[in-house]
Parts: C-alpha cells; sequence; structure tokens
C-alpha cells in the first residue's frame, strides 16, 4: 500500500488533469441527508487534489482535510488557500490525533478502501458526533460502451501486459448494496447507497495520464 501511496503522490499533476469531479447529483443527496453550514465541522480523508472538496467547502463549514502525500497536498493547499474555513493535515488517518464525537460530517472519496476496514469504520464512529453522517464515495471506470471496437483492443493489451484472465464486471447494484452494508458491522445505522453515472472522453496522452493514477 505504501508504494501506491508514492505512485498517487508522484503523478500528483496527472491526478489533478486526469481525474473528473463528482457529479452534482451526488452531493445534492449528501446535503439532502445532511444539514451542513457555517456552524458544521467537517473531515475529509484523503483529499487527494480536492477533486470531492470545494462543494463542501463552499457549505462554509469548517473542514479539515488529511492527506499523506506531500505533492497532492500542495496542490490542494494552492487550489484552497483563500478559504479561510480550510485546514489540511499532511498525514494518514491513522496518525491523525483528535477528540472524539467532533465532527457531524466525515467523508472520504476514491480513497477510504486504503485504510484497513476495521479501523476505518471504528475510528470514523469514534470521531462522529451522536447523529454524525459519513459518506463513502469513489469512481469506477467503466468499459466505452460507444466505441467497442477500440474497448476490445484495449481489454487485449490489458490480458496480454498484465496477464489479466476473466473479462471486467461493471460495478453496479449488487456492489454498492454490498458495500454500503459494512458500516452496519461498526454500528452504522440508515445505510443508504446510490450510483451515478457519466462519461469524460480522453485523448490517447490524457488516457496516458490517467493510467499513471
Amino acid at each position: 500500500m505504501v508504494e501506491f501511496e508514492r505512485t498517487f503522490n508522484n503523478a500528483a499533476a496527472n491526478y489533478e488533469v486526469s481525474r473528473p469531479i463528482y457529479v452534482k447529483e451526488l452531493y445534492d443527496a449528501i446535503f439532502n441527508y445532511k444539514q451542513i453550514n457555517s456552524s458544521s465541522n467537517v473531515l475529509e480523508i484523503g483529499i487527494g487534489t480536492g477533486k470531492a472538496t470545494l462543494p463542501i467547502l463552499e457549505k462554509r463549514c469548517n473542514l479539515i482535510a488529511l492527506e499523506p502525500g506531500e505533492q497532492l497536498e500542495k496542490i490542494s493547499n494552492e487550489k484552497f488557500q483563500k478559504y479561510d474555513n480550510f485546514l489540511m493535515y499532511n498525514q494518514t488517518l491513522q496518525n491523525f490525533i483528535y477528540p472524539a464525537n467532533s465532527f457531524d460530517f466525515i467523508y472520504s472519496a476514491t480513497a477510504f478502501h486504503w485504510i484497513s476496514e476495521e479501523y476505518g469504520y471504528k475510528r470514523v464512529y469514534e470521531l462522529l458526533k451522536g447523529g454524525g453522517v459519513f459518506a463513502r464515495f469513489a469512481y469506477h471506470a467503466g468499459q466505452d460502451k460507444r466505441r467497442k471496437a477500440l474497448t476490445l483492443e484495449i481489454q487485449e493489451l490489458y490480458k496480454r501486459y498484465m496477464n489479466l484472465k476473466n473479462e471486467p464486471k461493471e460495478y453496479g447494484e449488487d456492489e454498492a448494496k454490498k458495500l454500503a452494508q459494512i458500516a452496519e458491522r461498526y454500528g452504522f445505522a440508515d445505510t443508504k447507497y446510490n450510483l451515478y453515472y457519466m462519461t469524460k472522453d480522453f485523448t490517447a496522452d490524457e488516457y496516458i495520464g490517467l493510467l499513471k493514477t
């Protein structure tokens, strides 16, 4: 896992350019479920280059962000330096020392899978206030359904150079439901899940940049 973290950090510029932002509907669902305003204390775990941060930050909440990668942290700090309600720590959740029952809302965008399930959910539960909310969301890349010939060519390359035996399975309803239910093992209640679909086109060079992340 440490090597992967270094890879992301070393490809910080590619991450910022190639990774898409999250869809508006995702934030609408969050804000409809949990009111976030200037009195809210919020924690983002694994901010990266801030792809998921701005809609939360613009609610004027007190937002603390964690990011162990120094290059990733630098990009996010520069991006959000004008916000006086933004504070960042260059560390992991495991190294983050903070009182229990401190946060109204905690979220993690395409980052929580790097933390062990047993530790991560327990620590988040501990940090949340009573009635607090945890949101875990992520990108799940799927095949290009519009250009089937290109998709087949790409899959052949993956099979040849990465020794992949099985056809890729698209992330769907069953996977989302199972992931949401994990939280119930650690005391969370009223778990919900949503799936959102989007498309993003890449040039060949942009796609190589994405793969570096």
